[in-house]
């Protein structure tokens, strides 16, 4: 017998690879799918509300308006940071709701590592559907607004391409950041504590 195998009584390595973790987080959304979609509309409504003064400012520049006004952009931020404490409070419910089941695949062999990996993709998730649904009903919004013979100009749809990209980028980064605590304080569980916790 090789040295690096584990011998008779001996505990061997569990693997939990992202795949699985997808997986995990895809039946934790199917379960919770009533605060999944309220969680991912408060991420869809900022984005559309970003987006939209986004692209009504690139409108406005064309036409020789003054664009996006500072302070509309700090609201925007605001509705952004709102949307960040509402994500944080989603996942600290979702930790406190799976105590016994965080407890029950730790002592299955999932490390800190794998529990984290699961609610930060989870956030992701939520981060990205409504990043991506809002970039695309803010930035149809706007459009409708101005109509297209005004809103479609020269360079036009490269300048939307960067908003709606960033839209999403920003979307993910708040999802994720949001989740950091709650995903942090969930790894750090430990399983007999987690076992014996009543909701």
């Amino acid at each position: 017998m090789s040295g690096s195998e584990p011998g008779i009584g001996e505990v061997g390595s569990i693997k939990f690879p992202i795949s699985e973790a997808f997986k995990y987080c895809l039946e934790s959304v199917r379960k919770r799918f009533t605060r999944t979609l309220i969680t991912s509309l408060s991420v869809l409504l900022s984005i559309a509300f970003l987006v939209s003064l986004l692209t009504m400012g690139e409108i406005l520049a064309h036409i020789g308006g003054a664009g996006a006004q500072t302070y509309q952009i700090w609201v925007a931020i605001i509705a952004l940071l709102v949307c960040g404490v509402g994500i944080v409070n989603s996942m600290l419910m979702s930790v406190t709701e799976r105590y016994k089941e965080i407890g029950t695949i730790k002592c299955l062999g999932a490390t800190d590592t794998a529990v984290l990996e699961i609610f930060l993709i989870e956030a992701l998730l939520l981060g990205l559907i409504g990043g991506v649904i809002g970039a695309i009903v803010g930035w149809v919004a706007a459009i409708v607004i101005y109509g297209p013979s005004m809103a479609f100009f020269e360079g036009a749809m490269l300048k939307y391409a960067n908003i709606i990209g960033m839209s999403i980028g920003i979307a993910a980064v708040i999802s994720i950041a949001a989740a950091a605590y709650p995903a942090f304080y969930a790894a750090r569980l430990k399983p007999a504590e987690a076992l014996r916790y009543e909701v």
